[in-house]
C-alpha cells in the first residue's frame, strides 16, 4: 500500500510539473524535455521488468492448473474404483445372505429329525424292523436314515466353508476399499496444497498487475508532460527561427565502433526516431525508447558489438526481444523478431546473428525496434553511430 502511495504521489508530481512549465528558453526546455524523457524511460524499464515477472508468474499458475487437473483425474478414477468396490461389498453382502438363509434351513430340518429321533428312542428300530420285508431291507432302512443324517451334517459343513470363504472375500473388499479410500483422501490433500499454491500466485500476479498499472501511470502522465515541453520547444525554435526536426530521414549511419543491426536499413520517418512521438497502436504521445527500420521479416539482425546476452525471450509489448550487454553499463535491445538465434548466457562478437526481424508484441508490421541503455536509462541509439 506505501508503494502504491509513493507512485501514485510521484504521478501527481509529475503531472503538476507538466502545469507549470513555462516557455523559458529553448535549451532550459529541451533539458526538462530530457528528464522527462528518461523518467519514461525508467518507469518503461520497470514495466518491461514486472511484465517478464508476470510472464514467469503465469507459467507457474498454468503448472499448478495442470497439476490440479491431474489430481482431479486420479481422484475421479479413485472414485470410480471406490464405487466398484461398494458394489462388490454388496453384492458378496447377497451371497452371504443366501448362504446363512439355506443354512439355517438345513439346520432346523436335521434338528427337526434329530428331535424326533431322540422322542422315539430305539422305536424306529423296532418300525424299520416290522416294517421291513426281511433283514435286508431293514438294514437298508437303518443305512438310509444314517446317510440322510451325514449328507444334512456334509452339507451344513460345506455351507459353513462357503461362509467362511463369503466372510473372507468381504472382509478383503472392504480393506481394498479403506485403502482406496486412503489414497482419495491424500490426493485430496495434495489438491489442496495445489489450490493454496495457485491462489498465492494468483494473489502474486495481480500485485505486480497492480505494479504495471502504477508504472503506466507515470508513463503517460510523463508522456503527456513531455508533448508539453516539446511543443515549447518547437514553438521556440520556430520563433527563433530554428529548425525542430528530431532526426533526418535520410540517416545512413556512419562507420565507426559499433555495427549496424541491418545493414541496408534505416529509420525513414520523423516517427522511427528516439523521442516523443504519437503511438501508432495506443493513440496517445508517449516516448520512443528506441530507433524503428523496417525490414522483411526474417531478414538477420547483427550484433552491435561484442558482449553477452543478458536475455533472449518474450519481453511483453516488445515481443521476442535480445539483450546484449556490451560493457561499459551499455546495453543493446533488439525488439520484435520473429525468432532468435541466440540464447541467455551465450556471448557474441560484432556482426554475428543475434535473430531475425519479424513482428511480435505491440507491432503494426515487420521491423526492428533497435534500443541502446546506458546506465539502465534508455538513450538514442544514433549517438553511437
Amino acid at each position: 500500500m506505501t508503494k502504491k502511495r509513493i507512485i501514485s504521489g510521484i504521478v501527481g508530481i509529475m503531472v503538476t510539473l507538466g502545469i507549470l512549465i513555462s516557455p523559458v528558453n529553448a535549451a532550459s526546455l529541451t533539458e526538462q524535455l530530457a528528464e522527462s524523457n528518461e523518467k519514461q524511460a525508467a518507469a518503461q524499464y520497470q514495466i518491461d521488468m514486472t511484465q517478464n515477472t508476470i510472464a514467469g508468474i503465469e507459467t507457474e499458475i498454468g503448472k499448478a492448473n495442470e497439476e490440479m487437473s491431474r489430481i482431479t483425474g486420479v481422484i475421479d478414477k479413485i472414485n470410480a474404483e471406490i464405487a466398484t468396490l461398494e458394489a462388490n461389498i454388496a453384492k458378496t453382502q447377497e451371497e452371504l445372505n443366501i448362504a446363512e438363509a439355506k443354512r439355517k434351513e438345513q439346520e432346523e430340518a436335521m434338528n427337526e429329525r434329530v428331535r424326533t429321533m431322540y422322542m422315539y428312542g430305539n422305536g424306529s428300530m423296532l418300525e424299520f424292523l416290522f416294517t421291513s420285508s426281511d433283514f435286508a431291507d431293514f438294514v437298508t432302512k437303518v443305512d438310509m436314515s444314517r446317510y440322510i443324517i451325514e449328507s444334512d451334517k456334509e452339507s451344513l459343513d460345506a455351507l459353513a466353508e462357503t461362509k467362511r470363504i463369503i466372510d473372507e472375500k468381504k472382509a478383503k473388499i472392504e480393506t481394498d476399499r479403506l485403502q482406496t479410500v486412503s489414497k482419495k483422501t491424500e490426493q485430496e490433500s495434495a489438491l489442496a496444497q495445489q489450490q493454496e499454491i495457485k491462489a498465492q500466485k494468483d494473489s502474486l500476479l495481480a500485485q505486480n498487475q497492480a505494479i504495471v498499472a502504477e508504472y503506466q501511470a507515470i508513463v503517460a502522465a510523463e508522456a503527456a508532460n513531455a508533448a508539453n515541453i516539446e511543443a515549447q520547444v518547437r514553438a521556440a525554435m520556430a520563433a527563433s527561427g530554428g529548425s525542430t526536426t528530431g532526426g533526418s530521414t535520410s540517416f545512413v549511419p556512419s562507420n565507426g565502433t559499433y555495427q549496424w543491426p541491418i545493414p541496408g536499413y534505416y529509420p525513414s520517418s520523423d516517427d522511427d526516431f528516439f523521442g516523443t512521438r504519437l503511438h501508432p497502436i495506443w493513440g496517445d504521445y508517449r516516448t520512443h525508447y528506441g530507433v524503428d527500420m523496417g525490414a522483411p521479416s526474417g531478414t538477420p539482425i547483427l550484433a552491435m558489438g561484442n558482449g553477452s546476452i543478458i536475455s533472449a525471450g518474450w519481453n511483453g509489448g516488445y515481443g521476442n526481444c535480445v539483450i546484449v550487454d556490451l560493457g561499459n553499463g551499455v546495453q543493446a535491445m533488439y525488439a520484435h523478431m520473429s525468432d532468435y538465434a541466440v540464447s541467455a548466457g551465450q556471448t557474441v562478437n560484432k556482426g554475428d546473428v543475434v535473430g531475425y526481424v519479424g513482428s511480435t508484441g505491440d507491432s503494426t508490421g515487420a521491423h526492428l525496434h533497435f534500443g541502446v541503455l546506458s546506465g539502465g536509462s534508455f538513450v538514442d541509439p544514433l549517438g553511437y553511430f
